[in-house]
């Protein structure tokens, strides 16, 4: 209200500008994208860990059963007992890097299918798959089923949140010439966007992975993930407005953050 006028140069325009302009605004849309955001997050979680199956018990050293934090002993999840941390930082990043390559090369394609109008599926149907993508990739960090193949979960669910992203290029009103610097701007800022949440996370990650409250950090995270998944799948899927989720809006309005 305290902003209603702008003022806009028709002559200081170019192309350039333009490209520089859906850079940022790729960008931006990652960064207040909460759903892609916990759906990096669910991927990011294990990266910092190795999955260790039951038969590898014999050979692995034997992790504690229960952590204790200031004279408390809170017992470890069976599911946590199997992860134990990684050593090196580096492999584990470029991984991480490839997840989110293979994420971003996903939804790059049916993004532009569906600006370009090649396939145009049911807003309803999209936000519904992209809020159980997270369920599952949390499911999995739970009990892994792709051990070492995460890429190729961040593969199939990145084509359905590519079309999530074109309700956005549908909201600028993109067309004409410039179609193909303003789809290529845009996916290089999501990529850009994801990379910066992946160095603002990872690290963190990597310095908590041997505390003895990381593995149960990790199952008992991707528990909260799927809940919310699972949430927001409901609402979207049957259109139906959940209490909880109006009180949260609330809140996030009155901290100035909707």
């Amino acid at each position: 209200p305290g902003n209603i006028k702008q003022e806009l140069s028709l002559s200081d325009a170019s192309i350039w500008k333009g490209f520089v302009a859906m850079i940022k605004e790729g960008m931006w849309h990652i960064w207040i994208g909460i759903d892609h955001i916990l759906f990096l997050l669910a991927l990011v979680l294990p990266s910092v860990m190795i999955w260790r199956k039951q038969e590898e018990e014999k050979v692995a050293p034997k992790v504690q059963k229960e952590v204790q934090i200031n004279g408390f002993s809170f017992p470890l999840s069976s599911f946590a007992k199997n992860w134990s941390p990684v050593e090196k930082f580096r492999p584990a990043f470029m991984y991480v890097i490839k997840i989110v390559t293979f994420f971003t090369i996903a939804h790059t394609v049916t993004l532009s299918l569906a600006a370009l109008n090649i396939i145009d599926l049911p807003s309803r149907i999209v936000e519904s798959i992209i809020a159980f993508s997270i369920a599952l990739a949390a499911v999995h960090n739970i009990r892994p089923v792709v051990k070492d193949r995460e890429w190729l979960i961040a593969l199939g669910f990145g084509l359905f949140h590519g079309f999530g992203f074109a309700s956005v290029l549908g909201d600028i009103g993109l067309s004409g010439e410039f179609m193909t610097y303003s789809l290529l701007a845009f996916n290089i800022g999501v990529e850009i966007g994801q990379l910066l949440i992946i160095c603002a996370i990872f690290p963190v990650l990597y310095l908590l992975r041997n505390f003895k409250f990381y593995p149960n950090f990790l199952i008992y995270g991707s528990v909260v993930l799927i809940f919310i998944s699972l949430y927001w799948f409901i609402e979207r899927a049957f259109e139906v407005d959940l209490p909880l989720g109006a009180f949260v809006y609330k809140i996030l309005g009155l901290i100035g953050l909707m």
